[in-house]
Protein backbone atom coordinates (compact mmCIF):
# COMPACT_ATOMS: atom_id res chain seq x y z
CA UNK A 1 0.00 0.00 0.00
CA UNK A 2 1.22 3.32 -0.64
CA UNK A 3 1.04 6.15 1.72
CA UNK A 4 2.24 9.73 1.44
CA UNK A 5 5.04 11.06 3.58
CA UNK A 6 3.12 12.91 5.44
CA UNK A 7 1.08 9.94 6.92
CA UNK A 8 3.74 8.89 9.20
CA UNK A 9 4.46 12.22 11.05
CA UNK A 10 2.87 13.33 14.87
CA UNK A 11 -0.43 14.35 14.42
CA UNK A 12 -3.29 15.64 17.07
CA UNK A 13 -7.00 14.18 16.16
CA UNK A 14 -9.63 15.32 18.14
CA UNK A 15 -7.79 16.57 20.82
CA UNK A 16 -5.32 13.66 21.18
CA UNK A 17 -1.47 12.85 19.70
CA UNK A 18 -1.15 10.47 17.59
CA UNK A 19 2.51 9.04 17.70
CA UNK A 20 4.84 8.60 14.65
CA UNK A 21 5.03 4.98 15.44
CA UNK A 22 0.85 4.41 16.05
CA UNK A 23 0.78 5.82 12.62
CA UNK A 24 3.64 3.12 11.64
CA UNK A 25 1.44 0.51 13.58
CA UNK A 26 -1.74 1.70 11.45
CA UNK A 27 -0.14 1.55 8.45
CA UNK A 28 1.14 -2.04 9.04
CA UNK A 29 -2.62 -3.28 10.39
CA UNK A 30 -3.75 -2.07 6.96
CA UNK A 31 -1.52 -4.25 5.32
CA UNK A 32 -2.56 -7.09 7.17
CA UNK A 33 -6.05 -5.94 6.41
CA UNK A 34 -5.61 -5.88 2.50
CA UNK A 35 -3.97 -9.07 2.52
CA UNK A 36 -7.28 -10.88 4.22
CA UNK A 37 -9.50 -8.65 2.09
CA UNK A 38 -8.20 -9.89 -0.80
CA UNK A 39 -8.81 -13.71 0.32
CA UNK A 40 -12.03 -12.96 1.02
CA UNK A 41 -13.05 -11.25 -2.33
CA UNK A 42 -11.13 -14.14 -3.92
CA UNK A 43 -13.62 -16.82 -2.53
CA UNK A 44 -16.72 -14.35 -2.46
CA UNK A 45 -16.96 -14.18 1.21
CA UNK A 46 -18.13 -10.28 2.72
CA UNK A 47 -16.26 -8.76 5.42
CA UNK A 48 -17.58 -5.79 7.33
CA UNK A 49 -15.52 -3.23 9.57
CA UNK A 50 -16.25 -3.82 12.97
CA UNK A 51 -16.06 -2.50 16.67
CA UNK A 52 -13.54 0.57 16.96
CA UNK A 53 -12.85 0.05 13.29
CA UNK A 54 -16.54 0.17 12.46
CA UNK A 55 -16.85 3.22 14.74
CA UNK A 56 -13.75 5.14 13.23
CA UNK A 57 -15.19 4.54 9.58
CA UNK A 58 -18.35 5.94 10.74
CA UNK A 59 -17.70 9.15 12.79
CA UNK A 60 -13.79 9.62 11.91
CA UNK A 61 -13.26 8.21 7.90
CA UNK A 62 -10.30 5.91 9.96
CA UNK A 63 -9.10 5.06 12.93
CA UNK A 64 -10.02 6.22 16.44
CA UNK A 65 -7.29 8.47 17.33
CA UNK A 66 -6.93 6.60 20.74
CA UNK A 67 -7.56 3.14 19.00
CA UNK A 68 -4.36 0.69 18.14
CA UNK A 69 -6.40 -2.42 16.73
CA UNK A 70 -8.79 -3.08 13.39
CA UNK A 71 -11.13 -5.36 14.06
CA UNK A 72 -13.21 -6.95 11.18
CA UNK A 73 -16.06 -9.31 11.32
CA UNK A 74 -17.64 -11.83 8.92
CA UNK A 75 -21.31 -13.85 9.33
CA UNK A 76 -21.31 -17.62 10.68
CA UNK A 77 -21.50 -18.80 6.74
CA UNK A 78 -18.57 -16.85 5.35
CA UNK A 79 -16.40 -17.14 8.53
CA UNK A 80 -15.95 -20.45 8.33
CA UNK A 81 -15.26 -20.61 5.34
CA UNK A 82 -12.61 -18.31 5.99
CA UNK A 83 -11.15 -20.41 8.44
CA UNK A 84 -10.92 -23.15 6.00
CA UNK A 85 -8.93 -20.60 3.14
CA UNK A 86 -6.88 -18.84 5.12
CA UNK A 87 -3.97 -21.28 5.69
CA UNK A 88 -3.72 -22.37 2.25
CA UNK A 89 -4.66 -18.76 0.46
CA UNK A 90 -2.69 -16.82 3.38
CA UNK A 91 1.21 -15.27 1.09
CA UNK A 92 3.99 -16.18 2.87
CA UNK A 93 4.71 -14.64 6.04
CA UNK A 94 1.14 -14.46 6.97
CA UNK A 95 -0.34 -17.23 9.36
CA UNK A 96 -3.44 -17.88 11.34
CA UNK A 97 -2.78 -17.39 14.95
CA UNK A 98 -5.24 -18.54 17.83
CA UNK A 99 -7.41 -21.80 18.19
CA UNK A 100 -7.32 -22.25 14.28
CA UNK A 101 -3.79 -22.40 13.97
CA UNK A 102 -1.63 -25.46 13.00
CA UNK A 103 1.25 -25.25 16.00
CA UNK A 104 0.80 -24.42 19.77
CA UNK A 105 3.28 -21.88 18.82
CA UNK A 106 1.06 -19.90 17.56
CA UNK A 107 -1.93 -20.94 18.93
CA UNK A 108 -0.56 -19.77 21.98
CA UNK A 109 0.50 -16.53 20.38
CA UNK A 110 -3.48 -15.48 20.54
CA UNK A 111 -5.32 -17.49 23.13
CA UNK A 112 -8.70 -15.53 21.98
CA UNK A 113 -12.19 -16.58 20.88
CA UNK A 114 -11.54 -15.41 17.57
CA UNK A 115 -9.26 -15.99 14.44
CA UNK A 116 -6.21 -13.49 14.58
CA UNK A 117 -4.14 -13.45 11.10
CA UNK A 118 -0.38 -12.04 12.12
CA UNK A 119 3.27 -11.58 10.53
CA UNK A 120 5.10 -14.65 11.52
CA UNK A 121 8.47 -13.11 13.14
CA UNK A 122 9.59 -16.63 12.13
CA UNK A 123 9.56 -16.43 8.78
CA UNK A 124 10.33 -12.41 7.78
CA UNK A 125 13.95 -11.33 8.40
CA UNK A 126 13.95 -8.18 10.26
CA UNK A 127 14.77 -5.35 7.57
CA UNK A 128 12.10 -6.62 4.61
CA UNK A 129 9.51 -6.94 8.04
CA UNK A 130 10.23 -3.39 8.11
CA UNK A 131 9.92 -2.35 4.96
CA UNK A 132 7.02 -4.13 4.19
CA UNK A 133 5.38 -3.16 7.28
CA UNK A 134 6.26 0.79 6.28
CA UNK A 135 9.10 1.24 9.63
CA UNK A 136 6.69 -0.60 12.03
CA UNK A 137 9.56 -2.92 14.08
CA UNK A 138 7.27 -4.65 16.48
CA UNK A 139 6.85 -8.65 15.32
CA UNK A 140 3.61 -10.26 15.35
CA UNK A 141 1.27 -7.28 13.74
CA UNK A 142 -2.05 -8.25 12.65
CA UNK A 143 -5.75 -8.08 13.08
CA UNK A 144 -8.88 -9.29 14.96
CA UNK A 145 -11.53 -11.45 12.69
CA UNK A 146 -14.64 -11.98 14.80
CA UNK A 147 -17.89 -13.85 13.59
CA UNK A 148 -21.48 -12.92 13.34
CA UNK A 149 -23.90 -15.77 14.68
CA UNK A 150 -27.57 -16.36 14.79
CA UNK A 151 -29.24 -16.90 17.57
CA UNK A 152 -31.98 -19.27 18.10
CA UNK A 153 -35.53 -18.06 18.18
CA UNK A 154 -36.20 -19.85 21.23
CA UNK A 155 -35.17 -18.26 24.50
CA UNK A 156 -34.36 -21.29 26.04
CA UNK A 157 -31.84 -22.98 23.57
CA UNK A 158 -30.37 -19.53 23.75
CA UNK A 159 -29.87 -19.39 27.32
CA UNK A 160 -28.90 -22.78 27.25
CA UNK A 161 -25.71 -21.32 24.62
CA UNK A 162 -24.67 -18.67 27.14
CA UNK A 163 -24.17 -20.59 29.55
CA UNK A 164 -21.96 -23.40 27.94
CA UNK A 165 -19.70 -20.44 26.42
CA UNK A 166 -20.12 -18.39 29.59
CA UNK A 167 -18.52 -20.83 31.56
CA UNK A 168 -15.78 -22.26 29.20
CA UNK A 169 -14.82 -18.45 29.15
CA UNK A 170 -14.43 -18.41 32.61
CA UNK A 171 -12.85 -21.92 33.03
CA UNK A 172 -9.88 -20.44 30.58
CA UNK A 173 -9.84 -16.96 31.87
CA UNK A 174 -9.38 -18.44 35.47
CA UNK A 175 -7.66 -21.72 34.38
CA UNK A 176 -4.07 -20.74 36.23
CA UNK A 177 -5.73 -19.62 39.33
CA UNK A 178 -7.98 -22.62 39.39
CA UNK A 179 -4.94 -24.77 38.82
CA UNK A 180 -3.17 -22.95 41.77
CA UNK A 181 -5.63 -23.59 44.28
CA UNK A 182 -6.11 -27.39 43.15
CA UNK A 183 -9.81 -27.15 41.90
CA UNK A 184 -9.07 -26.95 37.66
CA UNK A 185 -9.61 -30.51 37.72
CA UNK A 186 -13.16 -30.23 39.25
CA UNK A 187 -14.50 -27.68 37.46
CA UNK A 188 -13.33 -29.58 34.18
CA UNK A 189 -15.60 -32.61 35.30
CA UNK A 190 -18.65 -29.64 36.04
CA UNK A 191 -17.70 -28.38 32.52
CA UNK A 192 -18.02 -31.75 30.66
CA UNK A 193 -21.24 -32.52 32.63
CA UNK A 194 -22.63 -29.54 31.26
CA UNK A 195 -21.70 -29.84 27.60
CA UNK A 196 -22.24 -34.11 27.93
CA UNK A 197 -19.04 -34.53 26.71
CA UNK A 198 -15.70 -36.06 27.58
CA UNK A 199 -12.81 -33.26 27.35
CA UNK A 200 -9.31 -35.67 26.45
CA UNK A 201 -6.52 -34.16 29.24
CA UNK A 202 -3.70 -33.65 27.03
CA UNK A 203 -1.33 -30.49 26.16
CA UNK A 204 -3.36 -29.19 23.79
CA UNK A 205 -6.82 -29.36 26.37
CA UNK A 206 -7.17 -25.64 26.12
CA UNK A 207 -7.36 -25.56 22.77
CA UNK A 208 -9.73 -27.95 22.61
CA UNK A 209 -12.22 -25.94 24.63
CA UNK A 210 -11.53 -22.69 22.84
CA UNK A 211 -12.76 -24.73 19.59
CA UNK A 212 -16.00 -26.33 21.79
CA UNK A 213 -16.57 -22.65 22.87
CA UNK A 214 -16.66 -21.84 19.57
CA UNK A 215 -18.91 -24.79 17.86
CA UNK A 216 -21.36 -23.68 20.66
CA UNK A 217 -21.65 -20.44 19.29
CA UNK A 218 -22.12 -21.52 15.61
CA UNK A 219 -24.80 -23.67 16.12
CA UNK A 220 -27.63 -22.28 14.44
CA UNK A 221 -28.56 -21.18 11.20
CA UNK A 222 -29.83 -17.70 8.96
CA UNK A 223 -33.24 -19.83 8.53
CA UNK A 224 -33.49 -20.42 12.58
CA UNK A 225 -32.98 -17.05 14.06
CA UNK A 226 -34.21 -13.51 13.49
CA UNK A 227 -31.12 -11.92 15.43
CA UNK A 228 -27.25 -12.08 15.01
CA UNK A 229 -24.80 -11.09 17.76
CA UNK A 230 -21.21 -11.45 18.66
CA UNK A 231 -21.37 -14.21 21.26
CA UNK A 232 -18.52 -13.23 23.51
CA UNK A 233 -20.51 -9.17 23.33
CA UNK A 234 -23.80 -10.61 23.91
CA UNK A 235 -22.89 -13.28 26.75
CA UNK A 236 -21.97 -9.55 28.65
CA UNK A 237 -24.73 -7.96 27.22
CA UNK A 238 -28.04 -8.94 26.33
CA UNK A 239 -28.78 -5.59 23.91
CA UNK A 240 -25.94 -6.86 21.89
CA UNK A 241 -28.39 -8.82 19.69
CA UNK A 242 -29.13 -7.60 16.44
CA UNK A 243 -31.98 -7.72 13.45
CA UNK A 244 -30.21 -10.10 10.99
CA UNK A 245 -30.76 -7.77 8.42
CA UNK A 246 -28.28 -5.48 9.45
CA UNK A 247 -25.76 -8.11 8.05
CA UNK A 248 -27.25 -8.54 4.77
CA UNK A 249 -25.02 -6.61 2.93
CA UNK A 250 -22.40 -3.71 2.75
CA UNK A 251 -22.05 -0.29 1.83
CA UNK A 252 -18.49 1.07 1.34
CA UNK A 253 -17.02 4.31 3.27
CA UNK A 254 -13.61 5.77 3.54
CA UNK A 255 -10.95 4.71 5.89
CA UNK A 256 -7.55 6.49 5.78
CA UNK A 257 -6.72 5.86 2.18
CA UNK A 258 -8.66 2.98 1.68
CA UNK A 259 -12.22 2.30 1.92
CA UNK A 260 -13.70 -0.55 4.09
CA UNK A 261 -17.44 -2.42 4.05
CA UNK A 262 -19.26 -1.90 7.01
CA UNK A 263 -22.64 -3.82 7.87
CA UNK A 264 -25.98 -1.90 6.07
CA UNK A 265 -27.54 -1.73 9.76
CA UNK A 266 -24.29 0.05 11.07
CA UNK A 267 -26.50 2.56 12.61
CA UNK A 268 -28.27 -0.23 14.76
CA UNK A 269 -24.84 -1.81 15.22
CA UNK A 270 -23.23 1.14 17.13
CA UNK A 271 -25.84 2.05 18.67
CA UNK A 272 -26.15 -1.62 20.80
CA UNK A 273 -22.20 -1.44 21.56
CA UNK A 274 -22.01 2.42 21.96
CA UNK A 275 -24.85 4.31 22.24
CA UNK A 276 -24.80 7.67 21.38
CA UNK A 277 -21.79 6.84 19.08
CA UNK A 278 -21.80 9.84 17.43
CA UNK A 279 -19.94 11.23 20.91
CA UNK A 280 -16.33 10.84 21.02
CA UNK A 281 -14.61 9.39 24.30
CA UNK A 282 -11.77 8.44 24.77
CA UNK A 283 -8.92 5.83 26.60
CA UNK A 284 -12.00 3.22 26.28
CA UNK A 285 -9.50 0.73 24.95
CA UNK A 286 -9.63 -2.97 27.04
CA UNK A 287 -5.96 -3.25 26.75
CA UNK A 288 -2.90 -1.09 27.01
CA UNK A 289 -2.76 1.46 24.90
CA UNK A 290 -0.40 1.19 22.78
CA UNK A 291 -0.41 -2.46 22.45
CA UNK A 292 3.26 -2.64 21.69
CA UNK A 293 4.43 -0.44 25.11
CA UNK A 294 5.74 -3.78 26.37
CA UNK A 295 7.81 -4.45 24.22
CA UNK A 296 9.52 -0.94 23.78
CA UNK A 297 12.14 -1.25 26.44
CA UNK A 298 13.54 -4.77 24.48
CA UNK A 299 13.29 -2.60 20.96
CA UNK A 300 15.51 -0.24 22.44
CA UNK A 301 18.49 -2.51 23.81
CA UNK A 302 18.70 -3.97 20.35
CA UNK A 303 18.83 -0.71 18.62
CA UNK A 304 21.67 0.32 21.25
CA UNK A 305 23.32 -3.44 20.54
CA UNK A 306 23.68 -2.58 16.66
CA UNK A 307 25.33 0.69 17.50
CA UNK A 308 22.19 3.46 16.97
CA UNK A 309 22.48 5.92 19.34
CA UNK A 310 19.63 7.88 17.64
CA UNK A 311 15.73 7.51 18.92
CA UNK A 312 13.20 4.29 17.86
CA UNK A 313 11.62 6.89 15.62
CA UNK A 314 14.80 7.79 14.04
CA UNK A 315 15.85 3.98 13.83
CA UNK A 316 12.52 3.17 11.81
CA UNK A 317 12.95 5.97 9.48
CA UNK A 318 16.31 4.66 8.28
CA UNK A 319 15.99 1.11 8.29
CA UNK A 320 12.46 1.57 6.65
CA UNK A 321 13.60 3.70 3.96
CA UNK A 322 16.45 1.22 3.09
CA UNK A 323 19.28 3.59 4.39
CA UNK A 324 20.18 1.29 7.30
CA UNK A 325 20.56 -2.59 7.68
CA UNK A 326 20.63 -4.13 11.00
Amino acid sequence: MEFAEDFFKKEVREGFEVSEMMKRAWAAELEVLMTVSNICNANGLQWFADGGTLLGAVRHKGFIPWDDDIDICLRREDYNQLIRALPEQLPYGFVVAGMYAKTERLQMAAEVPHLRVIADEKVWNFNEYMRYFHGFPYQRIGIDIFPIDYIPRESEMANIQKVIIQSGMNLLYNWNELEIAGTLEEVLNNYEKLCNINIKRDTNIRNTIWKLIDAVCSLYHREEADCMANYIYWIEKDEYKLNKECYKNAIMLSFENIEVPVPIGYEEVLRAEYGDYMIPVQDVADHEYPFYKHMEKELIKQIRAVGFEGTVEEFCREVSSGRLQV
